[in-house]
């Protein structure tokens, strides 16, 4: 079995953002050199943060503007391709587990996983967004999920989707797909649960509020679940602000994405963004303070991440998106921006700030399609890390609510994590929500708690033999 090297700077990463790291820090630290073990500290970290960015961006595919074929040269050879993997928990226990991972004639990939004691319970999962320039694959975070949840007995099934992008309404079809063909295969399950992260986790609430009767309730995770239009505008908002505070880094606007930025994003832009926020902090925290985006102070690197973890959703998806909806769908007409720390200055800003009308069509269409309702009649239980930067902690409150306008609160179950990022939970985390869940539905506590170690880590090893 392969382990994940070490995460160190290599040298030429070194050479190649000393320089940015080293003004991040001297403005973080008011001017003063790193001479001290906590400025030595800090500023590993930082010069970590960006080698860490540069690997990503160096190693991601540059988009082409022709949406990805509907399947790699890899599935397409193979159709159909079957592993049995051996999971060991931290508490000893080992579980063989069967996968089978098939290409249906739609390009869509699933990949059914059944434990070899296999306890009559189904988990269904529904990922989260990929941008369309990418080929269509199994989630990357499937590989940690099956053996997390076979380990406690449960078959898992899992699927590419027919598309990428923006792919709420059809994910939820091919969800009902992916429950339907399981049962024709294994037979119905004592019990069906949704499950699903960041597009995955609307998925989920969504498909459990239209389709109660087929789930036995849902776990939603880090999901644009309380306020999609208000989702949708923090994106544009954040734009809008950045070429406020930084004006001319990035060419185009919030609604307009020149062909040259996207094929050039991660290998010419990303740079340049780096570069300007590294030479003016202080605007930085301006934009992340004004578009009400989350960091963590105790973390400087933080910053760099929200503005282009946020960023690059906007400039690689947004084209999908007007497609997608039926049009444009950002609009900040009467949005009052404040934070920047001066009232003048807020005045000032909403006085010169770009302005932007969305189109009927994708308000309409987001209003009846988009919108979640809170009309529970099955569990669900819903988690989110406090500091998400890419999909907003507040969905999480506001969904609450509107369970309690139905009448339904009773039915709903959130799990608030006091973190930063996006989905970053842990091992334990998942199971400790997905128990809860099952404790919701049967009445009874998931019988095969597992152990975990200091960071929240269930599964131990795996290995995988391909058949």
């Amino acid at each position: 079995m392969k382990t994940q090297a070490d995460s160190f700077p290599s040298a030429d990463c070194l050479h190649t953002y000393y320089r940015p790291a080293r003004l991040i820090l001297q403005q973080l630290t008011n001017g003063t050199k790193p001479v001290g073990p906590r400025h030595r500290t800090l500023f590993l970290r930082v010069i970590s943060w960006l080698c860490v960015l540069f690997i990503f961006t160096q190693c991601q595919t540059v988009p082409d503007l022709e949406t990805a074929s509907s399947t790699s040269n890899s599935t397409a050879n193979a159709r159909m391709a079957a592993s049995v993997q051996t999971v060991t928990t931290m508490d000893g226990a080992v579980m063989q587990v069967n996968c089978q991972q098939e290409v249906l004639p739609s390009g869509e990939i699933i990949q059914i996983c059944m434990p070899a004691l296999w306890n009559g319970e189904l988990i269904l999962y529904a990922h989260g967004y990929v941008t369309e320039f990418e080929p269509l694959r199994l989630p990357v975070e499937a590989a940690a999920y099956v053996p997390l949840y076979t380990s406690l007995g449960f078959a898992f099934a899992t699927t590419s989707f027919q598309q990428n992008g923006l792919a709420i309404q059809s994910g939820i079809q091919d969800m009902l797909n992916l429950r339907s063909l399981f049962i024709k295969r294994h037979g119905q399950p004592k019990e069906v649960y949704l499950t699903g992260a960041s597009q995955g986790g609307i998925i989920t609430t969504l498909a459990l509020e239209k389709y109660p009767q087929l789930f036995s309730g849902g776990l939603s995770l880090c999901g644009p679940c309380g306020y999609f239009q208000g989702q949708i505008n923090y994106y544009g908002n954040f734009r809008v602000l950045f070429d406020y505070f930084f004006p001319g880094v990035l060419p185009g606007n919030a609604i307009n994405f020149p062909d040259e930025l996207i094929i050039n994003w991660q290998q010419v832009y990303v740079p340049k963004v780096i570069a300007a926020i590294s030479q003016n902090p202080a605007a930085a925290l301006k934009l992340l303070r004004t578009a009400q985006a989350p960091y963590d102070p105790a973390l400087p690197s933080t910053i760099g991440q929200t503005v282009i973890g946020v960023l690059a959703y906007d400039v690689l998806n947004f084209r999908n998106a007007v497609r997608v909806l039926g049009g444009q769908p950002f609009d900040n007409r009467k949005q009052v921006y404040f934070g920047t720390g001066n009232i003048r200055e807020d005045v000032q800003l909403n006085l010169r700030v770009q302005r932007f009308s969305a189109d009927r069509t994708a308000l309409l269409t987001i209003k009846n399609y988009y919108e979640t309702s809170g009309n529970l009649i099955k569990p669900l239980v819903t988690g989110h890390t406090t500091k998400d930067p890419i999909q907003l902690y507040w969905h999480l409150p506001l969904y609450q609510a509107k369970t309690i306008l139905r009448g339904k609160s009773a039915y709903f179950t959130p799990i608030t994590v006091q973190r930063y990022g996006h989905c970053t939970f842990t091992e334990a985390e998942l199971v400790a929500g997905f128990s809860l869940l099952v404790q919701k539905v049967k009445g009874q506590q998931l019988a095969a708690a597992k152990m975990s170690d200091a960071e929240g880590k269930i599964v131990r090893s795996v290995t995988i033999e391909q058949r």
